[in-house]
């Protein structure tokens, strides 16, 4: 347990959670575009449920190996130190954003290129 739980180390592991996966995502649905967008619908529910269970095993990975003790002093006395051992996930709501941004970039790259071959793109034609 934490002696202060308002500390900044728990916001901070949320955030570089976030960003390590998110980050993966955006890897996964730039690379799922460019190899598979003739197969649009396998592609998406790839993306969507890959990057859940890519999400859960990173959390996994996460909690259970560290490089070391995690060290989180308390506000109230500092002299005290508490050695709980790896950060633990407080806000599971950054969970989706591996598949989130994973499905998010594959159709905003789809909705550019299918635009710019769209024939609504020039209703009248090639008339100046």
């Amino acid at each position: 347990m934490l002696a202060d739980p308002s500390t900044q180390a728990l916001i901070a592991a949320d955030g570089w959670f976030a960003v390590i996966t998110g980050g993966l995502g955006l890897l996964c649905g730039g690379v799922a575009w460019f190899a598979a967008r003739r197969f649009m619908l396998p592609v998406l529910l790839g993306l969507g449920a890959g990057g859940v269970v890519g999400a859960l095993l990173t959390l996994w990975t996460g909690s259970t190996f560290t490089i070391g003790a995690v060290m989180v002093e308390a506000a109230v006395m500092p002299d005290v130190k508490v050695v709980p051992g790896a950060l633990a996930l407080t806000a599971p709501g950054v969970l989706v954003s591996w598949p989130l941004l994973a499905v998010g970039l594959f159709g905003l790259l789809e909705g550019m290129h299918g635009y710019q071959e769209s024939p609504l793109r020039h209703p009248y034609g090639d008339l100046p």
